[in-house]
């Protein structure tokens, strides 16, 4: 891992997942300020099993109404991944802000990376099944 400063004609990625990702928070809060209805999940309806990604709707509105436990239980996964979008953007702004140099992770992601990151979808994944189950 290294910081630099981005070379001439390189891809801003922190300027473009900045503006992906709260391009999607504005059309999110709209969707939900207009009331339209959650979208269903089509695993759910067919097989009656909950995908990895159930739940995240239901956690978004809880966020959004700031109940934290709530949000939770609904997908743990989805709060982590919602809490490291925050991280990220604020990253991304005080980079593109004070033109500093960029973190760039190694080439090269080690096999435990990759493992951990199977076993946290498979492991909200089962809890998923398990709070459906009950």
């Amino acid at each position: 891992m290294s910081w630099r400063r981005l070379a001439p004609g390189e891809l801003d990625h922190e300027a473009l997942w900045l503006g992906v990702s709260l391009g999607a928070a504005a059309l999110g809060l709209t969707w939900f300020a207009l009331g339209l209805p959650r979208p269903q999940c089509p695993l759910h309806a067919f097989t009656g099993v909950p995908c990895p990604g159930c739940g995240t709707t239901r956690a978004v509105e809880s966020l959004l109404a700031g109940n934290w436990p709530a949000a939770l239980l609904f997908n743990p996964l989805a709060c982590a991944v919602f809490a490291g979008v925050v991280l990220f953007d604020l990253y991304a702004l005080i980079v593109l802000i004070g033109r500093l140099p960029r973190w760039r992770p190694s080439s090269a992601m080690p096999l435990a990376v990759r493992t951990g990151a199977v076993a946290v979808l498979v492991l909200n994944w089962l809890w998923l099944m398990w709070r459906e189950a009950r």
